[in-house]
């Protein structure tokens, strides 16, 4: 029996073939009603196959009890958040969609998390809600990882790291063992973390300062 997903976002195919790759890799069975944006040009328009049913308040034709979600919105922290939150409050469920090449085996996961092709999950790592962690990341043994971060392409996290939620991670920054990086901070690409970092940073360079 196939699993229906409205996914929320028209922006990147790259989820798409993420779905493919599920489907045909492995025994879940994925079916794509559609997307949603709120980009009022973009209604009833085709997106690589598949219609843009609306914006935001379509998905109220839709049950919450026959469907799953899809956020593949991750432009910024707060609109992640925001929009997320709209749809919990009308009682819809998100889903974890994790790419067949990915192990996850002694990883724990909370809900609606997004793990793209090649990246690599090392076991006893905890990741919380509402995360993506895009592709050729890596994440080392026991690090703990909070709601709505975003790690992104090629960024690395040693092992025993504490990371709590709304943290942005740049393309190939990397974070060295045994740290702490507070709330809603931010980590510029190719950053070198070397030093815990305190809640509402904007972390760049190599190593790591302040800015």
């Amino acid at each position: 029996m196939s699993e229906d997903i409205i996914i929320i976002g028209a922006a990147t195919p790259t989820i798409i073939r993420l779905i493919d790759d599920i489907n045909h890799k492995t025994h879940r069975k994925i079916n794509i009603l559609g997307f949603l944006d709120n980009i009022v040009s973009k209604e009833k328009k085709d997106f690589f196959g598949f219609t843009i049913l609306g914006g935001f308040e379509a998905i109220k034709k839709h049950n919450p009890s026959q469907i799953n979600l899809i956020n593949t919105i991750a432009g910024t922290i707060q609109k992640r958040i925001e929009t997320t939150e709209f749809f919990l409050k009308l009682g819809y469920q998100f889903t974890n969609i994790v790419h067949p090449n990915v192990n996850i085996e002694r990883v724990k996961m909370g809900n609606g998390n997004l793990i793209y092709e090649n990246a690599l999950i090392q076991p006893f790592v905890e990741l919380g809600n509402h995360c993506v962690v895009s592709s050729n990341a890596g994440i080392a043994h026991e690090t703990v990882i909070g709601d709505y971060c975003f790690i992104g392409p090629a960024s690395y996290i040693c092992g025993k790291v504490s990371i709590k939620e709304n943290v942005f991670i740049g393309c190939g920054a990397k974070i060295l063992p045994r740290l702490t990086i507070g709330k809603n901070v931010q980590i510029s690409a190719s950053a070198l973390v070397n030093k815990s970092i305190e809640n509402n940073k904007k972390i760049q360079g190599i190593p790591g300062r302040e800015v």
